[in-house]
């Protein structure tokens, strides 16, 4: 039984992708009808300690503050003259544009440790700025320091 409902998972996410649905709720929806087939009605409590423990987590509570952080660097204007002064420091090199994104990458990983406000505050300085060709090569740069 447990592995006809593995196997229908997929192909149940992908109808409802296809029909239109988020895929956020699509793999809501999936993953609650199949832990309704594989454990009953237990799913709602597994699924209410599995957010209560996320929750509760004091390390993840300091997310939302390192987001916080990423914008406001990027309101007051700190992360543009952070990467203004990158880019006349090793700017000039072949791949500058790349390079000064990476350094600011790494400093900011290294003040904030939360991956989603680097990628943030690097995705409103240095990407609208590149070409396609140099955003392949900084893509992987926020997650290499981490």
């Amino acid at each position: 039984m447990d592995s006809t409902i593995a196997s229908l998972m997929f192909p149940g996410l992908f109808l409802l992708i296809f029909l239109g649905v988020p895929v956020a709720f699509s793999l809501v929806i999936v993953s609650l009808i199949s832990g309704w087939f594989a454990f009953g009605p237990m799913i709602f409590q597994q699924l209410y300690g599995s957010i209560y423990s996320a929750s509760s987590n004091y390390v993840l509570s300091s997310i939302p503050l390192f987001i916080l952080m990423g914008a406001i660097l990027e309101k007051s204007g700190i992360a543009k003259n952070l990467f203004d002064a990158i880019q006349m420091w090793i700017g000039r090199l072949p791949g500058g544009l790349a390079l000064t994104t990476i350094a600011m990458a790494a400093i900011f990983a290294a003040a904030s440790g939360v991956v989603g406000a680097v990628e943030i505050m690097i995705g409103l300085m240095a990407i609208p700025a590149m070409t396609p060709s140099v955003r392949m090569s900084v893509a992987p740069s926020d997650t290499l320091f981490l």
